[in-house]
């Protein structure tokens, strides 16, 4: 009951200025609902149970044992070196709480932390943890002493010293061989050269590997084929491809944005063209014709252009316009991303032919290279020559 009195006393004195520092202060502080103070303040609560419990089946060896008298002094011993302990413990705590508590409030700093909480408090719960696990030890062995003068646990010097693996039972649990002086047992008929053969058993291992790929195989079943709550490699596959053509539009679009006449490129997929043409059709058609003829603006189906032909010159046109002859600027208008949809519509237009197309203008567009912008000698069009030069 001493020692008990002596540990209390160590745990609860350190406490005593941080509850009179509570009691000062005005607001409420959240370090007990800390999970860090929590912990340590529940394993010091387990650890004193703990000691208790020790205590108790202390006690219930003295009582019992024969020789009352050392057992008193051995108590007496344990007692004396707890309550060296607790000493210490409220010593070393009391310094640790008196520190920060002649710090006055104009030059007061915050203190550090530890795991969220302040170092000191979490120094004292620390310190008080390991004081109860060095008094545990201590009381565990004092009970281990009391066993032996008991009677009831042979003395260490009798106990024989066992290694700590046994590798030879290991590997015969491992490998399930039987010992050699008795393979005689499992010696089979079979002979080859001299050799005889020994009708050992699969290793354990092997055959619990091998149980493992069975139990696999039917939860698999289940899985995949029963209950198909997981796809199939097929399925799988196809959910891959769609979503990488998500992907592929996602990025398009992004990509898309920020076309430019240096960048663009021509776009052949039916949805593009498609897109194209309905923006042709709603701001295009009414200077150029419905399907590209021209009518006020220039036939935009022959080989022939006033500002280069080709995908980054018709996309340039579109974009800046040619305010002099009556072509507004559409990047005010249009997104890059449908620029380049209608002057992909456009280009593929090329060769289309329709009724009642306007006679050529501007110079022969060949590809890359425009072979009348080389040649400052070639002749013009005439609009006399429509119907040769329509195609």
């Amino acid at each position: 009951m001493k020692t008990l009195r002596n540990l209390m006393a160590a745990i609860l004195l350190p406490t005593l200025p941080a509850v009179a520092q509570a009691q000062v202060a005005a607001e409420p502080s959240p370090l007990f609902t800390h999970p860090t103070f929590i912990i340590l303040i529940v394993t010091a609560v387990v650890l004193l149970a703990v000691i208790v419990s020790l205590s108790s089946a202390m006690r219930n060896l003295a009582d019992s044992g024969r020789q009352k008298i050392k057992a008193e002094r051995a108590s007496g011993a344990d007692a004396g070196t707890l309550g060296a302990l607790t000493l210490l413990l409220a010593g070393m705590s009391t310094q640790l709480i008196a520190a920060p508590a002649t710090n006055s409030p104009t030059n007061y700093m915050p203190p550090a932390q530890i795991a969220g909480i302040d170092s000191w408090i979490f120094a004292i719960l620390a310190l008080v943890v390991v004081l109860e696990l060095i008094v545990i030890l201590g009381m565990i062995r004092s009970i281990r002493n009391l066993l032996i003068g008991l009677g009831y646990q042979p003395e260490p010097a009798e106990a024989q010293a066992k290694p700590l693996i046994n590798w030879k039972l290991l590997d015969r649990r491992l490998t399930d061989a039987v010992p050699i002086e008795r393979e005689a047992e499992i010696l089979t008929d079979h002979e080859y050269d001299g050799i005889k053969e020994l009708d050992n058993n699969l290793p354990p291992w092997w055959k619990y590997g091998f149980y493992f790929t069975i139990v696999f195989s039917v939860v698999y079943l289940f899985d995949y084929h029963v209950l198909r709550t997981s796809p199939l490699s097929g399925q799988e596959y196809a959910q891959q491809i769609t979503e990488a053509e998500a992907a592929k539009k996602e990025r398009l679009k992004t990509k898309a944005a920020g076309v430019d006449e240096t960048s663009v490129i021509m776009l052949s997929d039916a949805a593009a063209l498609a897109s194209g043409k309905e923006i042709y059709d709603g701001n295009c058609a009414s200077c150029h014709g419905g399907k590209g003829e021209g009518l006020v603006g220039p036939n935009l189906t022959d080989a022939y252009w006033l500002h280069g032909g080709g995908i980054q010159n018709i996309f340039k046109t579109i974009k800046y316009g040619v305010p002099a002859k009556g072509m507004i600027a559409w990047q005010s208008q249009l997104s890059p991303e449908a620029m380049q949809k209608v002057a992909s519509y456009i280009e593929s237009l090329k060769n289309s032919n329709p009724a009642n197309a306007k006679a050529p203008q501007g110079e022969l567009w060949a590809g890359d290279v425009n072979p009348a912008s080389s040649d400052s000698t070639a002749a013009k069009p005439d609009s006399s020559a429509t119907a040769m030069l329509q195609r």
